[in-house]
């Protein structure tokens, strides 16, 4: 039975550290927090749907929504804006994204199991954390006679991912969660990174060994094929 030599320990505990620097300082999009995972437009108890909603980023540098849009004329091409501000009287746009999509891609009647939601991204709202912030759409002039609505928002900021990281164990899922799930989570993520550097580890074990017996005297010389006439 084959055991870890300092090499391949060094190699495997190096391969462990360097993934998690990378988890750690590569920034990823996350979701910000919502009731839902995102933020609900629709009253569908009243049946009354609208052309915007908030979002409230708990990260910085807000870059994206996925917005679930709704129309009635499916053979319709839809040109639309898409404004996003602060809640702040008077507030001018941050953004604006201009937006054609055919109605057959936001028809409202998408299947159950069909993503609903389109993804824009824009450039990154630095100060965005803790803002809240009004994202509605605006039909272009050829669609003004038609139906558009908006359903629900997801939003997401770019951050790093050990400031991700640091919002989750500091809140969780929120103030409810309790210490003890998210200390099961913590060392979850803990034992896939030991598991990885332990692969890592035996990987390069199997191709030391390897190495030396290729390189150890009186191995068996592989066979040659012999070329010429039949003997």
């Amino acid at each position: 039975m084959s055991t870890t030599s300092p090499l391949a320990a060094s190699v495997g505990a190096a391969a462990a550290l360097i993934l998690a620097a990378m988890a750690l300082l590569a920034p990823i999009e996350v979701r910000h927090s919502a009731p839902f995972g995102f933020s609900l437009t629709l009253d569908s108890r009243r049946g009354i749907a609208v052309r915007g909603g908030f979002v409230t980023p708990n990260y910085p540098d807000f870059n994206r929504v996925d917005l679930d849009l709704r129309a009635y004329n499916v053979a319709a091409d839809y040109d639309l804006t898409v404004h996003i501000r602060p809640d702040q009287p008077g507030a001018a746009d941050v953004r604006t994204i201009a937006l054609s999509v055919p109605g057959e891609r936001i028809r409202h009647d998408k299947a159950t199991f069909v993503d609903p939601f389109l993804t824009l991204r824009f450039p990154p709202i630095a100060d965005s954390v803790g803002h809240r912030y009004y994202v509605w759409v605006e039909p272009g002039p050829r669609n003004g006679d038609d139906v558009v609505t908006l359903w629900s928002v997801k939003s997401y900021s770019r951050a790093r991912g050990s400031t991700v990281l640091a919002a989750f164990l500091r809140f969780g899922w929120g103030t409810s969660t309790p210490v003890a799930i998210r200390a099961a989570l913590l060392g979850l993520l803990m034992a896939l990174l030991a598991g990885f550097g332990w692969l890592m580890a035996a990987v390069t074990t199997v191709a030391l060994e390897a190495s030396q017996q290729a390189r150890s005297p009186g191995r068996r010389p592989w066979p040659t094929r012999k070329t010429g006439g039949i003997h």
